[in-house]
C-alpha cells in the first residue's frame, strides 16, 4: 500500500515536472518570435509645397465652332471648300446661282438712271430754261400794260375833251383790263412755278432717286450674300451642300472651327468655386492623345450657379494645345483648390487612421514610435503635416499593419 502510494508521489512529481518545462519553452518561443525584426520601406519627411487637386472630367471644346447658313435660299452653283480644308475669314464657301439676281440688278440701276435724270430735268438747265420763259412772259405782259395804260390815259383825256369818240375809249378801256390780267396771270405763273411747284417737284424727284438707290442697294446687297462667306478663319468641321443642291438657312451648310486654341467646360460645386479664380493654372489629362500633362487656365467662372445643376460653370482654356487634339475629346481636369507653402511633407501612405486620429510610424534606430499628427491639405500622392513630426524624421510607408509602438523593424531598400 505504501509503495503503491509512493509511485503515485512519483507520477504526479514527474508530471507537473513536464509540464513545468513545457510552459517554460514556449515562452522562450513567443519571446523569440517578437524580437525577430520587421521589415519595413521608410522615406524621410521633407519640406516643400503641396498643391490640393480637385479632379473634374469634360469635353474639349475649340475657340469658336460656327454654323454657315446662306442668307437667302437658292441652288448652288459652285463650291470652293471641302471637309478638313482650312479656311480663312471672308473666303467664298460657295455660289449660288445669280441668274435671278442680276436681272433685278440690272432693272433696279435702271430706275436708278431715269430717277437721276428726272431730278436732274427739273433742278438743271431744263428748269432754269422754263423759268426765263415765264420771266421773259411776265416781261412782255408788262410792257403791254404798261403800254395800254398810257394809250387808255392819251383816249380819255381827248375823249373828254371832246376830240375822241366814245368807242376808242372804251376800246382803250378794254384794252387796259385785257393787258392788266395778262399781266397778272404771267406773274402768277412765273411766282408759283419759282416758289412752290418746283420746290414739290424737285423735293418729289429726290425722294424717288433715294427710294430707287435703296432698292438698288437691297438687290445689290442679295446678289452679294450669294457669294457665301467664312466668317471666320479655321477649319471645315461640316459640309452638307452639293451643287445643284436647294440650300436653305434651316439647315447649316458648312461648320466652321476655330482650331486656334480649346477649352474645357466643367461644372463644380459651392464649396469649390470660392477657391479658384481666373488666371489659375490648372493640369490637364488627355490620354486619347497622351498621357503627359497639359497645362491650362481657368479662362471664366460663372459668378453664379445654374438653376437646374446648382453648379458654376468654369471653363479652362489649354495654354500650348497640340496639333493632335480634337475637339469633342474627353478630358479630365485637375483644378488647384488649396495651396501650403514651407511645410513638412510625407506621403500619404505613411499616414494611418484610428478612431478618428492620425498617425504616422517614425523610425528611430530600429525601433518605431507612434506619433500622433495633425495633418493638412493632401494630393493623391502626399499629405502635409502641421504638427507631430520635423522634416528629416524618417516614416515608414509600407509594412505599417504589422507595427505597433516600439516594434522593431529593419528598412528595405524597396
Amino acid at each position: 500500500m505504501k509503495r503503491n502510494r509512493f509511485l503515485l508521489a512519483l507520477i504526479i512529481i514527474s508530471i507537473s515536472f513536464s509540464m513545468g518545462c513545457s510552459t517554460k519553452t514556449s515562452k522562450e518561443v513567443a519571446e523569440v518570435t517578437v524580437e525577430q525584426p520587421i521589415a519595413v520601406e521608410a522615406v524621410k519627411a521633407v519640406e516643400g509645397q503641396l498643391e490640393s487637386l480637385m479632379g473634374y472630367s469634360g469635353r474639349v471644346k475649340p475657340a469658336q465652332e460656327i454654323m454657315v447658313t446662306p442668307k437667302q435660299p437658292g441652288k448652288v452653283a459652285k463650291i470652293n471648300f471641302d471637309l478638313g480644308q482650312r479656311v480663312k475669314a471672308g473666303e467664298v464657301l460657295f455660289q449660288l446661282d445669280k441668274t435671278d439676281a442680276l436681272l433685278q440688278l440690272n432693272q433696279a440701276s435702271a430706275a436708278v438712271e431715269l430717277a437721276e435724270i428726272n431730278l436732274k430735268r427739273l433742278s438743271g438747265s431744263t428748269y432754269e430754261q422754263q423759268m426765263m420763259q415765264l420771266k421773259s412772259a411776265v416781261t412782255s405782259a408788262e410792257i403791254n400794260y404798261n403800254d395800254a395804260q398810257t394809250n387808255y390815259e392819251t383816249v380819255k383825256t381827248l375823249y373828254e375833251a371832246g376830240a375822241e369818240s366814245k368807242y376808242n375809249h372804251d376800246r382803250a378801256q378794254s384794252q387796259l383790263k385785257l393787258a392788266k390780267q395778262q399781266y397778272e396771270t404771267a406773274k402768277a405763273s412765273y411766282d408759283l412755278t419759282e416758289q412752290t411747284s418746283a420746290q414739290e417737284n424737285i423735293d418729289t424727284a429726290k425722294a424717288q432717286l433715294n427710294q430707287s438707290k435703296a432698292a438698288f442697294d437691297i438687290v445689290q446687297n442679295a446678289l452679294d450674300n450669294m457669294n457665301v462667306k467664312s466668317p471666320i478663319s479655321g477649319i471645315i468641321a461640316a459640309k452638307n451642300v452639293k451643287v445643284g443642291e436647294f440650300v436653305s438657312n434651316a439647315v447649316a451648310s458648312f461648320i466652321i472651327i476655330d482650331d486656334s486654341s480649346y477649352t474645357i467646360e466643367v461644372d463644380v460645386n459651392e464649396d469649390v468655386i470660392g477657391k479658384v479664380q481666373v488666371g489659375d493654372k490648372a493640369k490637364v489629362y488627355i490620354s486619347s492623345i497622351s498621357e503627359e500633362v497639359l497645362a491650362g487656365t481657368i479662362a471664366a467662372a460663372a459668378p453664379s450657379a445654374d438653376m437646374k445643376k446648382q453648379t458654376y460653370l468654369v471653363k479652362i482654356s489649354l495654354d500650348n494645345p497640340p496639333s493632335t487634339i480634337k475637339g469633342g475629346m474627353f478630358a479630365e481636369v485637375k483644378l488647384v483648390v488649396e495651396k501650403a507653402e514651407n511645410c513638412i511633407l510625407v506621403p500619404l501612405s505613411s499616414v494611418v487612421e484610428e478612431e478618428g486620429r492620425k498617425y504616422v510610424f517614425v523610425v528611430n534606430g530600429d525601433k518605431i514610435v507612434k506619433t500622433e499628427v495633425a495633418a493638412g491639405i493632401f494630393n493623391d500622392k502626399d499629405i502635409q503635416i502641421q504638427d507631430g513630426i520635423a522634416a528629416d524624421d524618417t516614416v515608414v510607408v509600407k509594412g505599417q499593419d504589422f507595427l505597433k509602438d516600439g516594434s522593431t523593424v529593419v528598412i528595405s531598400d524597396k
